[in-house]
């Protein structure tokens, strides 16, 4: 695991998210945060007593300006709020830096872990387990959304559970995919908008980053002008271990034979991307010089076929 990376948990309510956080954050020698007791503290009030006098709304803006927060840290153990999960900004935030492990629970462990608990304002006032299976219903598939990774913590010990979740951050290794952008590929979105869409190039690199993490890949992406500096990021896929490479060679895919040496050189699965049905333009853009050393090509999808171009990397892997 890499400790660059925060460790999100998320869970319901009385899942163990601090029990385990804290428990792992000792066991990785990592920061332990936990996110309702952040609050309190900064607060200088219990949960229920920000829910009473101050509204969830408020509570709820707390949550989302500490997400904002923690995104531009590292090394963390973060155990987070049950609710948390309902703004998909909180969740982006909390991403960005941070493998999302969900600690999945039934209503009945929930239950035995809070019915004394009196500091739930969702379930004061409520038949708990009635409450406690209303919520879980609308919650459990945003949690299941967002996970990286899912460790059941019912009808297990608390020692077990830990070396379970252990083991699952130990054996997530992220397969490190490296996105490649030609020349012209920075003027997306200002060029030839019928042929290659309105969209930018930074709309199209956060599109790849947000499905690359769905598909399991760290992605890095390069962009450059210059055949020399292609040739040397292609080189230094080699050196970094790169497992698999996505490149959109541009006009250098017509004749730019030492990209074609350097993807063969470097002997790391490459496909080929072009936003454009190249087929269909102009006769010299018919040839590639650079498909025959890739183990593919994607063309005319648009942005989509850089995540076509993954998919087929992760079945590549398998």
């Amino acid at each position: 695991m890499n400790k660059e990376k925060n460790i999100v948990l998320i869970g319901f309510m009385g899942c163990g998210k601090t029990t385990f956080g804290k428990r792992i954050s000792k066991r990785l020698g990592m920061e332990f945060v936990d996110t309702d007791r952040y609050i309190e503290l900064k607060e200088k009030m219990s949960i229920s007593d920000i829910f009473a006098s101050k509204g969830e709304g408020y509570f709820r803006n707390l949550e989302k300006n500490l997400c904002k927060e923690l995104s531009n840290s590292s090394g963390k153990v973060i155990a987070t709020g049950g609710g948390i999960i309902k703004s998909p900004d909180n969740m982006r935030e909390l991403s960005k830096n941070g493998v999302i492990l969900y600690l999945r629970a039934v209503p009945e462990h929930i239950y035995r872990n809070v019915a004394n608990d009196k500091s739930r304002p969702l379930l004061e006032g409520h038949d708990k387990m009635r409450r406690i299976s209303e919520l879980m219903r609308e919650r459990t598939p945003l949690y299941e959304k967002y996970a990286d990774l899912t460790v059941s913590v019912s009808g297990d010990t608390v020692k077990n559970v830990t070396e379970k979740i252990l083991y699952a951050l130990e054996g997530r290794k992220m397969k490190k995919i490296c996105v490649i952008h030609g020349p012209n590929l920075n003027f997306t979105g200002i060029r030839e908008k019928a042929i290659y869409g309105t969209g930018t190039l930074d709309d199209i690199n956060k599109y790849i980053i947000d499905e690359g993490k769905k598909l399991g890949f760290e992605v890095e992406i390069f962009q450059s002008n210059f055949e020399g500096a292609i040739i040397d990021r292609l080189q230094k896929c080699y050196f970094d271990k790169v497992d698999g490479v996505v490149i959109n060679p541009g006009a250098y895919t017509h004749y730019s034979y030492a990209i074609r040496d350097a993807i063969a050189s470097i002997q790391i699965p490459t496909i080929e991307v072009h936003l454009s049905n190249i087929h269909q333009r102009d006769e010299f853009r018919h040839k590639s010089v650079t498909a025959p050393v890739c183990v593919g090509q994607m063309c005319g999808f648009g942005p989509d076929g850089y995540i076509l171009a993954m998919t087929a990397l992760k079945m590549r892997f398998k």
